[in-house]
């Protein structure tokens, strides 16, 4: 089974209602900057944090370890987990692939959706909405058919939505035409690709919104991302799941079909004509209802 230890970062957003306001600066920075600055020393952790050293260590405390080196130890074992990939993990044995990993696959969707934060959601909603800003899509080895997804509702729904090319020649090209008013939107999970996090940091000194959908140990990529979804990805399975990444992906086009449906329906409408035009077909019947 899935391993069932409690994330670091699920325990700060467990505990982040008994913190105190020095302690929750000390909590975002750590998530910011996840899990870098927790490797290091308190007196690093908490002048980058701009608190003091025993701020650091009441705000671990809040996180059940009973010292600094208790939390770095456990951050470490989670980054050891990060790099797991299908040829280092252990097979199962005896598992029912009808319902028994099925159960597993719909707590990747339950668990994932759980944490899923609205106030993010409407977030990025209100980026993609805005059509003054280009939208530029890039996904990674494991996670190219999950952006691709994204990738295709967005285009349905509003125009200058890109995919970031995979030959890093090519994606360079696309780099230095980007600035402030630009959207760059990255998947990357664990085995964490470097030009997917290069990427977002380049996009972020442009001045650029950077989007990232990751797992529940975070690509590096985090520490630049304006937004940042976190999925459950883990299962029985040495393969992991994108269940979780493309349910929020669904979640967030089905929120984003509602608000913009009145723009959406005419220019659904117009493609499906094009359609039938480049077919050679007949036009669309104009009575039919969604």
């Amino acid at each position: 089974m899935a391993n069932s230890q409690t994330l670091i970062a699920d325990r700060i957003t467990a505990a982040m209602g008994s913190m105190t306001s020095s302690e929750k600066r000390a909590a975002r920075m750590l998530l910011a900057r996840y899990p870098a600055i927790g490797l290091e020393s308190v007196t690093a952790f908490a002048e980058q944090a701009e608190v003091s050293a025993p701020t650091v260590l009441r705000f671990i405390t809040k996180l059940g370890f009973g010292g600094y080196p208790d939390f770095r130890r456990a951050l470490r074992d989670e980054i050891d987990e990060s790099r797991k990939f299908p040829l280092t993990r252990p097979r199962s044995e005896n598992l029912d692939a009808g319902s028994d990993f099925g159960n597993e696959l719909l707590e990747v969707v339950r668990a994932t959706l759980a944490e899923l934060d609205t106030n993010l959601v409407e977030q990025v909603i209100e980026l993609f909405s805005d059509e003054r800003r280009t939208v530029n899509i890039l996904g990674g080895d494991l996670t190219t058919t999950v952006a691709g997804h994204l990738l295709y509702h967005l285009r349905k729904m509003r125009r200058s939505v890109f995919e970031l090319p995979e030959m890093v020649q090519e994606r360079s090209d696309r780099l230095i035409d980007l600035s402030k008013k630009d959207i760059v939107v990255l998947f990357d999970v664990r085995r964490y690709q470097e030009d997917v996090v290069t990427t977002a940091r380049i996009a972020a000194q442009r001045g650029c919104t950077v989007v990232l959908f990751t797992d529940q140990w975070m690509s590096e990529a985090s520490e630049v991302a304006t937004h940042v979804f976190r999925a459950k990805i883990e299962t029985s399975s040495p393969w992991d799941s994108l269940l979780g990444l493309t349910a929020i992906v669904e979640a967030i086009a089905r929120e984003l079909d509602r608000r913009l449906w009145s723009v959406v329906r005419p220019r659904l409408e117009a493609v499906e004509q094009y359609k039938l035009n480049l077919l050679g077909q007949k036009e669309a019947d104009p009575s039919s209802e969604r």
